[in-house]
């Protein structure tokens, strides 16, 4: 439908009446330059279908649009699945523990069991640990480990290091799910 007279025409009369439009908001009344606005985008719409570029613009536009729309998709779906894809220790897909600069390789296995810190814990034994029930939602969770935290900090009368960091363990497998 390119250069067909009918458009050419249309085009005209639109940049025609944009123009008028124009000079009478400059000496009439500046109201008239706002309502030249609709008419000037009428007539480059115009201009761009009588050149045949206006389906050009709009199935590029489309096209790219899409592809990004799909590009984001499948971020969003390959982020939902490295959160997904952990082990029953908390180790994610590349092999390090959420939460832990050593993470689970061999290397940072040793530092860890040589720190003392070595065991990972699976989801039972935290809840165990904490003496909450699976179902336990977060706040009750949280009140377990604060009473038990009491009791077992190292700075406490009857405060036992190793139990306690066994406890802050099974805390952060359970909150950072």
């Amino acid at each position: 439908m390119t250069d067909r007279p009918i458009v050419v025409g249309l085009t005209a009369t639109f940049i025609g009446l944009t123009a008028l439009l124009a000079v009478g908001g400059v000496v009439v009344h500046p109201v008239l330059l706002f309502v030249a606005i609709p008419f000037g985008a009428a007539a480059y719409l115009l201009s761009l279908h009588a050149r045949g570029r206006l389906d050009d613009r709009i199935r590029s536009r489309t096209v790219s649009r899409a592809a990004t729309r799909q590009r984001e998709r499948e971020r969003r779906a390959r982020d939902r699945t490295r959160r997904n894809r952990t082990d029953a220790f908390g180790a994610d897909a590349r092999g390090t523990e959420r939460g832990r600069p050593g993470g689970t390789s061999a290397a940072g296995r040793r530092r860890a069991g040589a720190a003392g810190g070595g065991d990972r814990m699976g989801l039972e034994a935290a809840y165990r640990t904490l003496g909450v029930d699976p179902d336990a939602d977060e706040e009750t969770i949280k009140r377990a480990y604060r009473e038990r935290a009491k009791s077992l900090h190292p700075d406490a009368e009857s405060g036992d290091e190793e139990a306690f960091k066994k406890l802050t363990r099974a805390y952060d497998r359970l909150t950072k799910r």
